[in-house]
C-alpha cells in the first residue's frame, strides 16, 4: 500500500525541490540594484520582473493541479525542475529587460509545477500517521528558500554579480532533476490516473476547498505586505542601519518556518483546523494593528514582527496538513493544492501594492487597518470551510 511505510529520504528530496524553487523566486530582490545598472531598468520594470513569478502562479495554479492529477505528479515535478533550469539559463543570456522578463515567466511556470506536485509526493512518501506533520514541514519551503537567498546575497553578489543566482538556478535544477529521475522513475500517475477531467472538477464544486484557499490567500496577503514593507518602516521609524534592518527582517522571515512545522505537528495531534486558523490570524491582526497604530520602539517592532511571522506560519502548515481530508474523496489532491497555491500567490501579489496604497493615502498609521480587516474575513472563510463533514470526520479519527 503506498505510503504504508515512511521513507524520509524521498520526502526530504521533494522538500529540497520546493526550497530550491522558492529560492529562485527570491533571488531577484537582492540583485535589483545591480540589475538596474546592468539593464538601465526603471523601478517599475524591476517590480514587474520581480513579481511575475507570483503572477504566473496566481494565474495557473489550479490548471497545473488538474494537469498533475491527469499526467502524474512525478512527471510534473520533473517538468518543473527542467523549466526552472531553462528559465535560469535564458536569464543568463539576457541582454534586455524583455528577455529577462521572459526568463522569469519560464521560471514561474517551473515554480508552479514543482510546488503543486511536491506536497502530493511528500504525503505519499510517509506513513499515514505522519502525513500531516510532513505536510506542515513542507509548507516551510517558501520562508526557508527566501531566507537562504537573503543570507547568501551579501557574499554571492560581490563574488559572482547578479548572475550568481541564475547560475545556481541552472546547476541546482540539473542536480535535483537527476536525483528526482533516480528516486521517482515513471510518471507517478497516482490514484487519479483513471479519473476523468469531469471527476477532478467535481471535487472542486464543494465550497470548502475555495474557502480554505481564501483563508490561505488572506494570510499570505498580510504576511507578504508586512515582510516587504518592514525594512522601509524600520529605516524610517527606527533609525536603524541598512545591514541591521536586513538581518532583522531575514530573522522575521526565517522564524515563519518553525511556525509552519508547529502547524503540521498540531494537525498531526488532531487539533481541529478552525482554531489553527482563528488563533494565528488573531495574533497577526493584533500584531499588525499594534505595529502601525502605535509605532512602538524598534525592539518592540522587531518582537511584534517575529511574533506575527511565527504564529502566522501555523496557519499554512495546518491548512496543508488538513487539505487531504477535503480532497481524498475525489482523488484530486494536486488540484486542491493548485487552488491553494493560486490563492496564496494572489495574496502575495495583492498585499504589497495594497499596503503601499494605504500608506500613500494616510501614512503608516492607516496600514494598521489592513490586518484586523483581513483577519475578520479570514476567520469567516475558515469558519465556513471547517464545517465540512470530511474535516469533522478526520478530526474525530474516522
Amino acid at each position: 500500500m503506498p505510503g504504508a511505510r515512511t521513507s524520509w529520504r524521498p520526502a526530504a528530496l521533494v522538500l529540497l525541490c520546493g526550497v530550491f524553487a522558492a529560492s529562485q523566486t527570491g533571488k531577484l530582490p537582492p540583485a535589483i540594484p545591480e540589475l538596474r545598472q546592468a539593464f538601465g531598468a526603471s523601478l517599475v520594470e524591476m517590480g514587474w520582473i520581480a513579481s511575475v513569478i507570483n503572477l504566473v502562479a496566481a494565474c495557473t495554479g489550479l490548471v497545473a493541479g488538474l494537469v498533475a492529477d491527469r499526467i502524474g505528479r512525478h512527471a510534473l515535478l520533473k517538468f518543473g525542475l527542467a523549466v526552472l533550469g531553462l528559465g535560469a539559463g535564458l536569464g543568463l543570456t539576457a541582454d534586455s529587460t524583455a528577455l529577462l522578463f521572459a526568463s522569469r515567466v519560464l521560471e514561474g511556470l517551473g515554480f508552479v509545477a514543482v510546488v503543486i506536485a511536491a506536497p502530493v509526493l511528500v504525503r505519499a512518501s510517509v506513513a499515514p500517521h505522519q502525513q500531516r506533520l510532513a505536510l506542515g514541514i513542507w509548507s516551510a519551503y517558501t520562508s526557508v528558500g527566501m531566507t537562504l537567498m537573503m543570507l547568501a546575497a551579501p557574499w554571492s553578489l560581490p563574488a559572482f554579480g547578479w548572475k550568481g543566482g541564475w547560475w545556481l538556478g541552472v546547476l541546482g535544477a540539473a542536480v535535483l532533476l537527476a536525483l528526482v529521475v533516480r528516486h521517482f522513475p515513471g510518471r507517478g500517475t497516482g490514484p487519479a490516473s483513471g479519473v476523468g477531467a469531469a471527476g477532478l472538477l467535481r471535487g472542486l464544486r464543494s465550497a470548502t476547498p475555495w474557502l480554505l484557499a481564501a483563508s490561505f490567500g488572506l494570510y499570505t496577503m498580510c504576511w507578504m505586505s508586512l515582510m516587504v514593507w518592514m525594512p522601509t518602516f524600520l529605516l524610517e521609524q527606527g533609525g536603524l542601519g541598512l545591514m541591521t534592518v536586513g538581518a532583522l527582517v531575514a530573522l522575521m522571515i526565517a522564524i515563519n518556518a518553525p511556525g509552519n512545522i508547529v502547524g503540521g505537528w498540531l494537525a498531526q495531534r488532531r487539533v481541529p483546523l478552525l482554531p489553527l486558523i482563528v488563533v494565528p490570524i488573531s495574533v497577526i491582526a493584533s500584531c499588525g494593528w499594534t505595529l502601525f497604530a502605535l509605532a512602538p520602539q524598534p525592539h518592540v517592532v522587531v518582537a511584534l514582527g517575529a511574533t506575527f511571522s511565527f504564529f502566522g506560519g501555523i496557519l499554512p502548515g495546518a491548512i496543508y496538513a488538513w487539505v487531504p481530508a477535503v480532497a481524498a474523496t475525489h482523488d484530486n489532491l494536486a488540484s486542491v493544492n493548485g487552488l491553494v497555491v493560486q490563492a496564496s500567490n494572489l495574496g502575495m501579489l495583492a498585499g504589497p501594492p495594497l499596503a503601499a496604497a494605504l500608506v500613500s493615502a494616510g501614512g503608516w498609521n492607516s496600514l494598521s487597518l489592513l490586518y484586523p480587516a483581513a483577519g475578520l474575513v479570514c476567520v469567516a472563510c475558515g469558519w465556513a470551510g471547517c464545517r465540512a463533514p470530511a474535516l469533522r470526520r478526520a478530526a474525530a479519527g474516522a
